[in-house]
């Protein structure tokens, strides 16, 4: 079995977990590239406003080697006059996606695991630039149950997700406990926010300076939880299907999406303010691309 690294101890214990006792025999099945009869499916989603920007690539699966390529790039800066929010908020976001069916067999009825090794080289890159934020037309002593507030901000959002799935094509069903998954984000940029309100007391806040999260999580995903957004990563899905018959024809359908969005936005300003933003997330060129290394199952 061709594990990733990352991963590898987690998934053998996981398959140990799984495995029938010790002396049992277990009917083993392993699938690595070239996959052969298998089907693919790719969309892009694409929104922009004000002086926005934003370019996604199909994404591709290549049977041949098992890798997936796909690229997105966003960007944003503030336009011209606004008045109040409109007019102040520029955006660009890109995804581009795609869904993998892979055919494969059991070896026997009942319960099985499947683990699908995947090694991820990815290439992010995130940049916003914001000057100093003007005053604000903002009521800092609000009437009973009136609000009012001003802010300028800039950032990023780059995320990369995967999933795996299972089906019986003898009678479309999906099995329980079929599905995992795995999500990464990275979220970075600047702000300059007042809000004022009155539910009694008049009463203001005020946040002011650069904001950033970072995270990865998913659902029987041995090797994510260490994921980046710029290099390699191995990791592996574990997906497990019950009462499954021995003869009937199963796919595995994979699920990938990455995802870039730029954003520079203002509102109820009393003066000019600059501000722009740009995401590119490259998992195409330059020997980048996520590899579904190989496709267990037992």
């Amino acid at each position: 079995m061709a594990f990733g690294t990352t991963g590898f101890a987690a998934a053998v214990t996981l398959l140990m977990v799984l495995s029938p006792a010790a002396g049992a025999a277990v009917p083993l099945k392993v699938y690595a590239p070239a996959y052969k009869h298998t089907v693919s499916q790719s969309g892009t989603s694409v929104s922009q406003s004000g002086c926005g920007k934003a370019k996604a690539t199909l994404a591709a699966w290549h049977a041949l080697t098992g890798t997936v390529t796909a690229a997105d790039s966003s960007s944003a800066k503030t336009c011209g006059k606004s008045l109040g929010y409109v007019g102040g908020s520029s955006s660009g976001f890109a995804e581009s996606s795609i869904e993998v069916a892979i055919p494969f067999a059991v070896g026997h009825g009942g319960n099985n695991s499947i683990g699908s090794s995947f090694t991820v080289n990815v290439a992010s890159s995130q940049s916003f630039t914001a000057s100093a934020c003007p005053a604000k037309n903002v009521n800092y002593n609000p009437a009973l149950y009136q609000y009012s507030y001003g802010y300028c901000e800039a950032g990023v959002y780059t995320s990369f997700s995967v999933s795996a799935s299972v089906q019986d094509l003898n009678n479309n069903s999906w099995y329980a406990h079929n599905y995992s998954y795995a999500y990464s984000f990275n979220e970075s940029g600047w702000e300059n926010y007042t809000d004022c309100y009155n539910y009694g007391t008049p009463s203001c806040s005020n946040t002011t300076g650069p904001f950033g999260y970072a995270y990865s999580y998913g659902y029987n995903d041995p090797g994510f939880s260490t994921f980046t957004l710029n290099g390699a990563t191995s990791f592996s899905l574990w997906t497990n299907g019950t009462m499954m018959v021995k003869g009937h024809h199963y796919v595995l359908i994979v699920s990938l999406y990455v995802y870039g969005e730029a954003f520079a936005d203002q509102a109820n300003l009393l003066g000019p303010w600059s501000g722009s933003a740009l995401a590119t997330i490259n998992m195409a060129t330059l020997g980048n691309g996520a590899t579904l290394n190989s496709l267990t199952v037992t």
